[in-house]
């Protein structure tokens, strides 16, 4: 193994560890959110369950990381490889979705809030 592999080998290694120690986290807080969730109302366990399914997608990607490691066969390593692409490509969706969201709820808040001062002031009432 040459110094660039083992460079390679490195990175891989401190990635791996880093998508474990991150998902691991993901899925724990997932489940309290989850379960927190529950005694709000049963949709307000979504958000958990959507955290949860990110935790597992990095999970599996450093699984596919580990494989990669492990394999001396360039085959079996494209395979991984792929992989492990697929599972960072579905969690980075799933994230920009959420950010998505987040924007545009955050955007029609601000407009309604502006819509309220507004009604507030002209009015100088709030009904309720």
């Amino acid at each position: 193994m040459n110094e660039e592999q083992a460079t390679d080998r490195e990175k891989l290694n401190q990635l791996s560890a880093w998508m474990g120690f991150v998902g691991i986290i993901t899925i724990i807080g997932g489940i309290l959110t989850a379960l927190a969730g529950l005694f709000v109302f049963v949709v307000g366990a979504i958000p958990g369950i959507v955290t949860v399914v990110l935790g597992v997608k990095l999970r599996n990607a450093k699984k596919y990381v580990d494989a990669i490691i492990a394999e001396e066969d360039l085959e079996s390593k494209s395979g991984n490889f792929n992989m492990f692409v697929s599972s960072l490509n579905t969690y980075f969706k799933i994230q920009g979705i959420l950010i998505i969201i987040s924007l545009v709820m955050a955007v029609v808040a601000v407009i309604l809030g502006v819509f309220a001062g507004m009604f507030y002031m002209y009015t100088g009432t709030v009904h309720i």
